[in-house]
């Protein structure tokens, strides 16, 4: 997983909001697989596989997003980060494919725990475990 791509891709202060709102609200605490699932239930399975093959990803639109995320979703995550509602759809249509690629340089995605971990020492700045050397 290409973390430095990922950490450029959270710097801005709204994104990185937004991103934590929608991987939040898929499930609980920041979870990229229980966002994706949702993507695809919502009607993007084609797109979300896309992104995760090595194979160039399929674009996705605003709307696309919001369709698949509901309004009231999209909504709460861009009043979180300070967003419209269009702006909030179009950066993450933009944004979630290149993030999944990222998350997936091998064409596919690491396991869960890898994701979480990895995505938590991201967004929130908190520390990855250690382990302890007895």
């Amino acid at each position: 997983m290409d973390l430095d791509e990922i950490t450029k891709l959270a710097q801005n202060e709204r994104v990185r909001r937004l991103l934590l709102s929608v991987l939040n609200r898929a499930g609980d605490g920041v979870d990229l697989n229980r966002l994706l699932d949702q993507l695809q239930q919502g009607g993007l399975q084609q797109q979300v596989q896309s992104w995760i093959h090595t194979s160039p990803g399929r674009e996705v639109s605003g709307a696309q997003i919001r369709d698949a995320l509901g309004a009231a979703n999209l909504d709460a995550a861009a009043d979180s980060a300070g967003m419209t509602p269009d702006q909030a759809a179009d950066t993450l249509a933009d944004l979630l494919p290149r993030l999944v690629d990222r998350a997936s340089p091998g064409g596919a995605l690491p396991d869960a725990t890898t994701l979480q971990d990895a995505f938590t020492t991201v967004l929130l700045g908190e520390p990855e475990p250690r382990e302890d050397h007895a």
